[in-house]
């Protein structure tokens, strides 16, 4: 780690083409990496090994410290500068600056990047160093895809973020199914907050919930997320758009991962839409334990390489046909044990 008194500590607001923006105690610096910094995310690129589980990160109002003292060989150097990312830069000017070094991250949410066309399995981190994971869904207008949400939920478990659950537009009559899978989620330990960017319903509720903390706002395109962090911080304004009344699904409004402070303390980074969100990261054998309500289950079956698919003796599938364990959550471990879409 650099040691120099003249370096700054920030963290990566957002960043496009080469050129960040860091917030910092002296104020916001937009930034370049070094040449060095370069070569090191290039061959870190080709070695970096994937699927490794981070410990819970610690609050946002102690990290920069945390980090600061950690030794780079607990966490290796990210591939990719990331939103999230804490940096050493270097003013060149009163508003630009040269990034020296990057500090390890004790957090990530990454997905396959879709945009890969060598073949090769390319990690795309959403967001480096966050506390926990706001999964946003709506009531209706468009219909919640909770296999989706169960996608996510395993993603989050595998990287032990704390998850919540938002189901938004609540204003809006929407199905019974809704309502029993919101309890079904509570159930499990996943909190669920209902909001309204019409009524105001849960505003305050999940303002509380974002305070001091880092946050991902994601979910499918049209829920209402650029929409809520608007109702939420009404200065970051930004852009949302119209439901497509041809498909019901959302368009993209948001392009990419951006990291706002939050006038009462923390961090929110609101995310571009993911329709189809795989759990690319999760070896077949640890996605079961990504399920919690299997947890108690495992080890009991009568096969110890029991894949809870088809085997005899499956104490999971004994489970699901008790009503222990709910059925659709069962069908979504399968459809993601067998990288089906739907």
């Amino acid at each position: 780690m650099i040691n120099d008194p003249a370096l700054l500590t920030g963290v990566v607001l957002s960043g496009a083409h080469g050129i960040y923006d860091v917030h910092t105690e002296d104020g916001i610096v937009r930034c370049t990496l070094r040449g060095k910094l370069k070569k090191a995310f290039a061959q870190a690129q080709s070695t970096r090994p994937q699927g490794k589980t981070r410990p819970r990160p610690a609050p946002a109002s102690r990290r920069i410290e945390r980090i600061e003292r950690r030794d780079s060989s607990e966490n290796p150097l990210p591939s990719r500068l990331s939103v999230g990312d804490y940096v050493k830069l270097r003013r060149l000017d009163g508003e630009t600056g040269l990034i020296e070094e990057i500090l390890p991250r004790q957090s990530e949410l990454a997905r396959k990047d879709a945009a890969s066309s060598d073949k090769k399995t390319v990690q795309q981190t959403l967001l480096a160093n966050l506390d926990q994971v706001i999964l946003v869904f709506s009531t209706t207008q468009p219909e919640p895809h909770f296999g989706l949400l169960d996608r996510y939920l395993t993603i989050c478990e595998a990287t032990q973020l704390t998850a919540l659950v938002c189901l938004n537009k609540s204003d809006l009559s929407y199905d019974r199914r809704v309502e029993e899978a919101a309890q079904m989620y509570n159930r499990l330990g996943y909190p669920v907050i209902w909001t309204s960017v019409v009524s105001c319903d849960g505003i305050e509720q999940l303002r509380s919930l974002l305070k001091d903390h880092t946050s991902l706002f994601t979910g499918p395109s049209g829920v209402g997320k650029s929409s809520l962090v608007n109702a939420l911080e009404p200065g970051m304004a930004l852009r949302t758009n119209m439901i497509s009344s041809a498909t019901g699904k959302g368009k993209h409004t948001t392009t990419g991962s951006r990291l706002y402070p939050l006038s009462d303390g923390g961090w929110l980074a609101d995310s571009a839409g993911i329709r189809a969100l795989a759990a690319w990261n999760i070896e077949p054998e640890e996605l079961a334990s990504c399920f919690i309500e299997f947890r108690p289950y495992l080890g009991e079956c009568e096969y110890s390489d029991c894949t809870h698919i088809d085997e005899e003796g499956c104490a999971v599938i004994q489970a699901v046909q008790d009503g222990v364990i709910d059925e659709r959550r069962y069908r979504s471990y399968i459809r993601i044990y067998t990288n089906e879409e739907r």
